[in-house]
């Protein structure tokens, strides 16, 4: 049974040889289509919610590509990896955007560690997620961040990716992250995901959704689902459309199971997600240039 994963403490610095991990933060969201089997965030943080760990000899091998702007770093990221072989298989590693999208076609990993650094210049991970979404859309994104600026991060998600990690977390950590993006969970946490909330409800621009999610939905939850990603809740909503609380509730849980996601988070990361493929069209779009006079 899936859980949702939250720990908070002061986090330590990521040395890739280290295997020892506590007093870190973490959220695990579960995955869309097992809403019902999760469980919910635990606000209290003394409390924890533990993950089932697989019986040992069910377990499989999580297919891995690692990215690092350094060879160096690259080849003691995979020795720290080869340590927990019998749940990781390092299946490529690179160092620029051209290695690892030729790294993507030609093993198809499950799980891509994505520096957002690379040697071809800054950020330069970051934005090349589209593209590897579109060689192959089955390999999850974990997005390796020197600090978690809200800025990166929210770029991060924007573009694409299944998850971020920061940099100063202990390997252990990092091994947590890949088996919850593999699983199709996002890896956050609670402060990376509201940098993102609060810069999609601070937007003021009008949203035009998918026309193929759009459809699928009816006149009032979608009416319903602009207001809930623009940050009200649903008191405000049910004043605002002239329902009660109960009835919106009702319509984000039926927009929730047709949209294949189990919480806001999800649908607002959904919505990004969204945006930012209609920016990509449009700018790969053919432009008809009238010919010169």
């Amino acid at each position: 049974m899936n859980t949702l994963l939250c720990q908070y403490a002061v986090p330590l610095e990521w040395d890739p040889t280290r295997t020892n991990m506590r007093n870190q933060t973490a959220i695990i969201i579960p995955e869309p289509n097992k809403r019902n089997q999760a469980a919910a965030l635990v606000p209290d943080p003394v409390r924890r919610t533990q993950t089932a760990s697989p019986e040992a000899g069910k377990r499989t091998q999580t297919t891995v590509l690692i990215s690092e702007p350094n060879k160096m770093y690259c080849d003691l990221l995979k020795k720290a990896f080869y340590v927990v072989r019998n749940r990781f298989q390092v299946v490529a590693s690179a160092s620029t955007t051209a290695e690892i999208l030729a790294g993507i076609e030609e093993t198809r990993p499950q799980v891509a560690i994505v520096s957002a650094n690379l040697q071809d210049g800054p950020l330069t991970g970051i934005r090349l997620l589209p593209e590897i979404r579109r060689i192959n859309s089955e390999t999850r994104t974990l997005v390796a961040l020197e600090a978690p600026e809200p800025d990166l991060v929210i770029e991060a998600f924007r573009f694409g990716a299944d998850g971020v990690f920061c940099r100063n977390s202990p390997f252990d950590l990092l091994c947590k992250s890949v088996e919850a993006v593999s699983q199709g969970q996002i890896w956050a946490s609670n402060d990376e995901l509201r940098y993102v909330l609060n810069a999609f409800a601070k937007s003021s621009k009008q949203r035009k959704m998918d026309s193929s999610v759009e459809s699928r939905m009816t006149k009032r939850e979608t009416e319903v689902v602009r207001l809930a990603v623009e940050g009200l809740s649903n008191r405000e909503i049910g004043q605002q459309l002239g329902l009660t609380e109960h009835t919106v509730k009702n319509y984000l849980f039926r927009v929730f199971d047709k949209l294949g996601v189990s919480n806001r988070v999800e649908l607002v990361l959904s919505c990004l997600r969204q945006e930012e493929d209609v920016r990509e069209d449009i700018a790969t779009e053919p432009r008809n240039v009238a010919p010169p006079r």
